[in-house]
Parts: C-alpha cells; sequence; structure tokens
C-alpha cells in the first residue's frame, strides 16, 4: 500500500459484550477518580475489563485480569492518560491490529484525543459499530550492532539519532533505498511517521503531514548547515543512517521512550512495517480542527 489514502474507515457492529484493555497513566491527577468511574460504568454494560498493568486497590475489583497478554486479547484498548499513554498502548498491542482509542487526562494531547467527557459517547459509538477509526502507519527499526545482535520495534511517532554524553557534534549519514542522501552535521537527526511530525520532528522545524499518508520525514536537528533542511519520502523505502566522521557516541530515541547506545560502524534500519495501528477517533471532528485547537493557530475564514 502506498501513497495517500483517507485512511477514515467505519467500524462493525460489535457483540453486546466486549473485552476492554486499558493502558492508564496512574500518576495522572485524574487517573484514579476517572478510571474507578468508566470501570463501574463499563461493568454495568456487561464488558469485561483488563488492564496493561496491575492496578491501584481502588480498581483491584473491576479487573477480570492485568497483564499485557490479556489487553492483547481484548475487542477496544484505551488509552487514558497522555501521548505517551497512548504510545505504550501501540507497543503493546504490536501487530495485532487492535482498536486504540486515547482519553487525554490532561496535557496537549494530540494522540489522545477524546476528553473525558467524551469518552463514554466514544464507547458506545464503538459498541453500535458507528465509531470512526484512522489507519496510521508505524515505522520498524533495526539497530545492528557490530557483533551481529540488534534491537528491533516499532515506532508509532519517530525514531531520533542524538548527540552522546559528551553533547558535542556528530555527523550522522543517510540513504534511502540505498541512495546517499546527506551527511548531516549537527545534534542528530529524527526520522517521524506522518502521526509523529507534530511532535520531536515539528519542534526541530520539521513540516505537519497528514496523519494518515504513508511517508516518513527526516528533520535534521540543530544542523550546523543552514540549507539542511527536513525532507518527506516515501514510507516504503529502507532509511539507513550511520555515524561518520569522528565518530562520537550517540543514542538512539524511539517514541521519546526507548533507548540504546548508538556507535561507529553501527546501522539503523528503519521502514513502514505492513501493518497499521488502528486509531479510533472522535466522529465529526478534522485533524484541522485538531490543529487549531492543539497547535492555537489564529486563521479564521473571515
Amino acid at each position: 500500500m502506498s501513497g495517500m489514502c483517507s485512511g477514515k474507515i467505519w467500524g462493525v457492529i460489535m457483540a453486546s459484550k466486549m473485552n476492554v484493555g486499558m493502558v492508564v497513566n496512574w500518576g495522572k491527577p485524574l487517573a484514579r477518580r476517572f478510571v474507578v468511574e468508566l470501570s463501574r460504568w463499563l461493568l454495568k454494560r456487561g464488558h469485561n475489563l483488563f488492564f496493561a498493568e496491575q492496578p491501584p486497590k481502588e480498581c483491584a475489583g473491576v479487573a477480570k485480569e492485568w497483564g499485557a497478554r490479556w489487553i492483547r486479547k481484548a475487542d477496544l484498548v484505551i488509552a487514558l492518560g497522555g501521548d505517551g499513554t497512548l504510545l505504550k498502548a501501540v507497543r503493546i498491542v504490536g501487530a495485532k491490529g487492535l482498536p486504540v482509542m486515547g482519553v487525554n487526562l490532561g496535557g496537549l494531547g494530540f494522540l489522545t484525543e477524546f476528553s473525558t467527557r467524551e469518552a463514554k459517547a466514544g464507547i458506545m459509538n464503538f459498541e453500535r459499530g458507528t465509531h470512526q477509526e484512522e489507519k496510521r502507519m508505524l515505522l520498524g527499526y533495526k539497530l545492528v550492532r557490530t557483533d551481529g545482535n540488534f534491537w528491533s520495534g516499532y515506532a508509532f511517532n519517530d525514531c531520533a539519532v542524538n548527540m552522546g554524553p559528551t553533547n558535542r557534534v556528530i555527523e550522522v549519514q543517510v540513504r534511502w533505498e540505498g541512495d546517499f542522501v546527506n551527511k548531516f552535521v549537527g545534534d542528530g537527526i529524527v526520522v517521524a511517521t506522518p502521526t509523529g511530525s507534530t511532535a520531536y520532528s515539528l519542534a526541530a522545524g520539521g513540516p505537519v503531514v497528514y496523519p494518515t499518508m504513508r511517508a516518513v520525514i527526516i528533520t535534521p536537528l540543530c544542523p550546523h548547515a543552514l540549507s539542511a533542511r527536513p525532507i518527506v519520502l516515501s514510507g516504503d523505502g529502507v532509511i539507513q543512517i550511520e555515524l561518520v566522521g569522528k565518530a562520537e557516541k550517540a543514542f538512539v530515541t524511539v517514541d521519546g521512550q526507548r533507548r540504546w547506545e548508538f556507535r561507529a560502524k553501527e546501522k539503523l534500519l528503519i521502514k513502514a512495517v505492513d501493518f497499521e495501528v488502528r486509531l479510533v477517533v472522535p466522529k465529526g471532528k478534522s485533524y484541522f480542527e485538531i490543529l487549531r485547537s492543539k497547535l492555537k493557530w489564529s486563521g479564521s475564514q473571515r
């Protein structure tokens, strides 16, 4: 699958009884009170509940089981917290193709599009099969060590190469499908999905890319050459990243949550995977409305 598509689909009618998985940031001030309230409401509707982690005592009696393996059996996964909580939920779901719904418990919340006021209506729409989903692409990454060992996984927002503990600039060489793209000298680079285009990449000067497109954005971080600009490429090509020059030790960071050392002669390979995230989104709310709200765009139609 390549090119641009709307990515919006309508659900199918669910059985009256669902398995609902919850990934919760219990550190959020609203978390315990709201999750207890939502859990009791779901139980009254006949649904089974599973938590990704052992819940606090307030919720211990409502969950049937807890742990990642139970979440992967859910009909609907709800991430309650901020964008980091939704990124965690996507990693837990992996290639299972489960629908993920984000409920914002405070903060900016680009990915957690439902407010606490909208959550119950969103779940009822899912029950009836009248909900709306968007298919979002994921990046697969593989960090290949010099000894042949490797780390691999998925990124929903981005993979970043950042300078190491000495805070000295690094030289990063980038290839796409074997073709040399550029050597970036600076603090590093970010390789982002369209979903992640409004995160780290945007802060570094990258473009906003419509989230259902299948593309990757390469954004240099504080480049020494003013001509080094972000570039948007097809998501289906393999990006190869290496440290060159004096090869200062660097770090690879995935979705701002996982990090490894990155050294000379190692390779970071990045490519869109062949499955997508099913993100449940509020009905009737356009992406541009979200941009205007979250980014405080001031334009009007007048």
